[in-house]
């Protein structure tokens, strides 16, 4: 069994990288194919000695791995952008203890069946371009065309921003990598959610990822005066939004109840609104996710149903315009089995649970490679904030379990 475990060396990490786009509000805004993420993947490659051998392929994803030749490999890592004034550890923890985790085996003198490869993705998160994932989708041949032409709040197109990195992928339908000799990928992240704090718990074991359904609706009325124009003649597309966003969460509630669902409306954004002004336009997001399909398609077609009556009782038009469709993922039973196995070699507390955020791994699994994934605990659940932390003893637990899995997890 793997022990030694630097948990200093990780908290330097962390530090470090959280001084690269630190904010003057206290957290991180490293966005995807920005200066500040290269500097990060800079940073990385810096801290990993020379017995590394260190590729990176034409989406700018990062591979390094200390027996290049071997036939095949576990991949193991995360991604190192953020959202907007994020927090210290989304992503980065998994890059961090995924090079520690690394560092250990070979430390102690194991021989795993299939060595580590370190892989660390650009662009996970949707901040920028609302395109999740895209490193690993591309490694993997997963994107098409269309996503490259998503743009960022100042209309710089993601092909653009790619090519102002230095990264021009070709072949998009292809994977960068040799699949083949992908024997598993494992990550590990934050859980973003309140369940292993309020257990008390040291990590979670992800099941499986639910998988969002990302729609932008427009919602289109009259400008008018606000003192002019009496209350029964209005067509007010802000207050017929507000109904539609109170409604999504009374449809999302009820769902909730007998199936998994959450639906979320994150931002609302009125064209050209004014203080004295009836508002004519107004756009909101909606994000429906679950870990079955069948179920979160229903609700989403009811949520449609309910926005257009609404929009018809008010005399409103509506468009909904369809940005991100994903299958929820149900990880690797056997490397689930392997971490289970593991958690209680090294004495943590552990429970088995979904993952309600999306993540590079479900990008692994569903390319059939099989995957695991080790959450550890987010304190208060805060997450995306500059607040977001998790105890640095189960940091180091965790850690560890992601090390004897890599020895002992076996095709």
């Amino acid at each position: 069994m793997v022990q030694a475990i630097d948990r200093d060396r990780i908290e330097r990490r962390l530090d470090d990288l959280w001084e690269i786009g630190q904010t003057q509000k206290g957290g991180v805004t490293r966005l995807a194919y920005t200066d500040e993420e290269s500097d990060a993947f800079s940073y990385i490659q810096a801290e990993l000695s020379s017995s590394y051998s260190i590729t990176e392929d034409s989406m700018g994803n990062l591979f390094a791995t200390r027996e290049p030749e071997a036939s095949d490999s576990i991949y193991i890592g995360s991604h190192l952008d953020s959202v907007y004034n994020g927090g210290r550890l989304d992503g980065t923890l998994g890059v961090v203890t995924a090079i520690e985790a690394i560092e250990a085996v070979y430390n102690s003198k194991c021989e795993p069946a299939h060595p580590p490869t370190l892989a660390i993705f650009r662009n996970e998160e949707s901040a920028r371009f609302g395109q999740h994932t895209v490193g690993s989708r591309g490694a993997l041949g997963q994107l098409e065309v269309e996503d490259f032409s998503a743009t960022d709040q100042n209309d710089v197109p993601l092909w653009h921003a790619m090519q102002s990195q230095g990264f021009e992928p070709e072949n998009l339908s292809h994977p960068t990598i040799n699949t083949e000799r992908i024997a598993g990928f494992l990550e590990l992240h934050i859980e973003q959610g309140r369940v292993l704090d309020e257990r008390e718990l040291d990590v979670g074991l992800v099941t499986s990822i639910r998988a969002p359904v990302r729609c932008r609706v427009t919602v289109t009325g009259d400008h008018d005066h606000s003192g002019a124009t009496p209350m029964e003649l209005r067509c007010d597309a802000l207050s017929g939004a507000a109904e539609m966003i109170t409604a999504i969460e009374s449809v999302a509630t009820t769902a909730a109840t007998d199936g998994d669902l959450v639906a979320t409306v994150g931002d609302i954004t009125p064209v050209n609104g004014a203080i004295n002004k009836v508002c004519g336009e107004v756009s909101f997001p909606i994000d429906i996710r679950s870990k079955e399909e069948d179920y979160r398609d229903t609700i989403e077609n009811r949520i449609v149903d309910t926005i257009e009556t609404i929009a018809d009782d008010r005399e409103l038009r509506t468009e909904i315009e369809h940005l991100d469709r994903s299958e929820p993922v149900q990880l690797d039973s056997k490397f689930v089995t392997v971490l289970e196995q593991s958690a209680e070699t090294s004495g943590a507390a552990y429970c088995c649970l979904p993952s309600g955020g999306g993540h590079d791994a479900m990008n692994f699994q569903l390319a059939g490679i099989p995957t695991g994934m080790v959450f550890v605990p987010s304190i208060n659940g805060i997450s995306h904030n500059p607040a977001e932390a998790t105890k640095p003893e189960a940091i180091e637990k965790a850690t560890r379990i992601l090390s004897n899995a890599l020895v002992n997890f076996e095709e």
